[in-house]
């Protein structure tokens, strides 16, 4: 065991957390969704308008416009996926595309890997999700099936080269986003129609709950749906109405949260609330959740008929309480239809970043730093003989490791055990990893010779 360091000094060091985020804009195309490379969150996908994907290798700083087919039109990237394991691997689809496509060179060239013989939609939300223990299977949804048709499920096995159909939904009634609970590994999905189902084994499925949502098919909608991944008990949905509540009916919209697994659903906050995006972040113990508002159709005179574009909310304490945004994100565009939130995602740095067609924004602080990268007296600190960590993990979760100035290095869910954590990339130094459950289990300070 090697200790001369002094703990308390360290988290001095590691202290700079407290530096106030600040919102930036790092696109001012539309973009649908955007998600963080899972092993390096400085890389970043953005989906666009016109068969556009955006990829940056800084953070967002620049920017390379990945055409895919040919430039122009009006499809719609609505989820884009990378790949846990490699993330040289790119998934996209999304509106108005048809099909599913493929890179294996982090978006260097590209393969038609799903065609449908209809016209094949994905919906908003999640629709591409990988199997936690097995990333190579995954799991497609389609919004409506062929014909306005049953959705239909698709499912590869060999990281998204190939795919076979599933047994559909018996209702010809859209899937709308899908999430997955760490507990159980069951697939959770949420139609528009209020409906949530789950399987066990991606095939046959059971109704869990059904939000009595005003209106059919169409008024309400489930667009994003998820489960704390250290608490997965714990979820959140989005409801967004796409007419006025004087047409549609009350309650409608607004942010929903289960604390038994999706059984049971309860109105958080937002009644009455156009909602279309929901994100959550760990900050130590505490659960920060940012939402994202909606808008589909202007009145007469360019107003909202709903609620909901433009509004942009964050909870540092899982709901309890709401900090506006509204205001002071550097929207640009006057129209409050380009204001629409489409996707929000947080970096495992704790950046949050969001989707709407007025651009892509950030909300981040100057360096970024996780607050959870905190040093207490439960740290072990262990000197490596090698370059590599034998890890004896005693409970499953989330294993995180920093750099002194609390940079997040890696991050990855493991499972109680013995692993074998690699840190050939790494400097020689000192560095701080955390292993994070529904409570913390173990913090160590690594010495890299």
């Amino acid at each position: 065991m090697w200790r001369p360091l002094s703990l308390a000094a360290i988290a001095a060091t590691i202290c700079v957390l407290g530096q106030e985020r600040q919102w930036v804009r790092l696109l001012e195309e539309p973009v649908f969704t955007v998600v963080p490379n899972p092993q390096n969150p400085r890389t970043l996908y953005a989906g666009g308008l016109g068969h556009r994907l955006y990829r940056s290798f800084d953070g967002g700083e620049t920017w390379d416009t990945i055409v895919i087919d040919f430039p122009g039109g009006a499809a719609q990237f609505l989820d884009v996926f990378v790949h846990p394991r490699d993330t040289s691997v790119l998934l996209v689809g999304g509106s108005g595309f048809g099909k599913l496509v493929r890179s294996s060179d982090g978006g260097g060239t590209w393969q038609d890997v799903l065609v449908p013989e209809h016209a094949f939609l994905l919906p908003s939300g999640a629709s591409i999700i990988a199997h936690p223990l097995h990333p190579d299977t995954l799991l497609v949804t389609e919004y409506i099936g062929p014909g306005w048709n049953p959705p239909r499920l698709y499912r590869s096995t060999d990281g998204g080269r190939t795919w076979d159909t599933l047994v559909p939904f018996t209702e010809a009634i859209p899937n709308c986003a899908m999430a997955i609970r760490w507990d159980s590994l069951w697939v959770v999905v949420a139609r528009c129609d209020g409906a949530i189902f789950a399987s066990a084994d991606w095939q046959t499925w059971r109704l869990m709950s059904h939000l009595h949502l005003p209106g059919y098919p169409q008024e309400s909608e489930i667009p994003d749906l998820l489960f704390v991944p250290d608490q997965p008990q714990l979820g959140f949905l989005a409801v967004t109405f796409l007419f006025d509540t004087t047409i549609a009916g009350r309650p409608n919209g607004g942010l929903y949260r289960t604390t038994d697994g999706g059984i049971t659903w309860h109105l958080l906050a937002f009644s009455d609330t156009s909602l279309w995006a929901v994100a959550i972040h760990r900050w130590g113990t505490a659960l920060e959740i940012a939402v994202g508002g909606f808008t589909l159709y202007p009145d007469t005179v360019g107003r909202p008929l709903v609620p909901g574009s433009g509004i942009v909310r964050t909870s540092p304490d899982g709901g309890s309480t709401w900090l506006n945004h509204d205001a002071v994100l550097p929207w640009g565009p006057a129209d409050p239809l380009l204001r629409r939130v489409w996707r929000m995602r947080y970096a495992p740095s704790g950046t949050l970043y969001v989707a709407t067609e007025a651009g892509l924004y950030a909300w981040r602080s100057p360096l970024s730093v996780p607050v959870s990268a905190t040093v207490e007296e439960a740290t072990v600190s262990l000197l490596l003989p090698r370059r590599q960590w034998h890890l004896q993990a005693p409970c499953s979760g989330m294993l995180s490791l920093f750099s002194l100035t609390g940079h997040l290095l890696l991050q990855q869910w493991i499972a109680a055990g013995d692993h074998c954590i690699e840190v050939q990339h790494l400097a020689a130094g000192t560095y701080v990893a955390e292993l994070r459950s529904p409570i913390l289990c173990r913090r160590w300070l690594l010495l890299v010779p």
